[in-house]
C-alpha cells in the first residue's frame, strides 16, 4: 500500500499511518484523523475549517486528480532501511519493519509505532503486552463484579414487583375486581416468573 508514495507525493509535513478500520490518517499528534483517505483513493473525512494552509493544499491537490491519488495508495511503497522493530496484538507478538525507530514514524505497513506499543527490543514489548493484558483483565474483573451486583439488584428488584402482582391478583380475585386495564387484556399469570 502506499501511504509513503501519499506522503512523499504531496509533500505532507502532518503525520501519516494507516488504521485498518479507517484507512491512510493524516493528522497531528492530537487528532490523528484530520482527513481520511479510502483505501479506494476516495477522501472519506475532511475537517469542516481547517484554518491550516497546508491541510487545505492537501485536500485540493487530492482534488485535482482523484485517479492520481488512488494509483498512489495502490502502488508499493519503496523503503530505504528496513529497520526490526516488535509489537504485540494481544497475546501476538509481532515483528515489524521501519526505516527509523520512535514515535511519530511508522512501520513499513503505516503503523503509528507508540512508544508502549512498539520497540526494537522484543523483552521490552513482551513486558508491555503482559502489562496491558495484565491491566485489561483487572478491570474487566472489576467491570463484571459491577455488572454482577448491578444484575443482582436488578433481579431483586424484578422479583419484588413480580411478588407485588402476586399478591395483587390474589387480592382482586378475592374482591371481584377485574384488573383488566383498557389496554390490557389482563396479566392474571401470576406463575409466569
Amino acid at each position: 500500500m502506499g501511504w509513503k508514495s501519499v506522503k512523499e507525493h504531496y509533500r505532507i509535513e502532518h503525520a501519516v499511518a494507516v488504521y485498518p478500520e479507517k484507512g491512510i490518517c493524516i493528522g497531528s499528534p492530537y487528532v490523528h484523523d484530520l482527513i481520511v483517505i479510502g483505501f479506494n483513493g476516495i477522501v472519506k473525512k475532511r475537517p469542516e475549517r481547517t484554518h491550516n494552509d497546508e491541510l487545505d493544499r492537501y485536500l485540493r491537490e487530492f482534488d485535482a486528480d482523484r485517479e492520481l491519488l488512488k494509483q498512489l495508495i495502490l502502488q508499493e511503497d519503496k523503503f530505504e532501511k528496513s529497520l526490526p522493530v516488535w509489537t504485540y496484538f494481544g497475546s501476538r507478538i509481532v515483528e515489524k519493519f521501519c526505516e527509523e525507530y520512535g514515535w511519530p514514524n511508522v512501520t513499513h505497513d503505516g503503523l503509528m509505532m507508540y512508544d508502549n506499543t512498539f520497540s526494537k527490543d522484543r523483552a521490552v514489548i513482551v513486558r508491555e503486552a503482559y502489562q496491558n493484558a495484565k491491566a485489561g483483565h483487572e478491570l474487566t474483573g472489576d467491570r463484571v463484579e459491577q455488572a454482577y451486583k448491578e444484575f443482582e439488584e436488578m433481579e431483586a428488584r424484578r422479583k419484588g414487583y413480580f411478588s407485588d402482582m402476586c399478591r395483587l391478583i390474589t387480592l382482586a380475585r378475592n374482591e371481584s375486581i377485574d384488573l383488566k386495564d383498557d389496554d390490557d387484556e389482563g396479566d392474571e399469570t401470576a406463575g409466569d416468573q
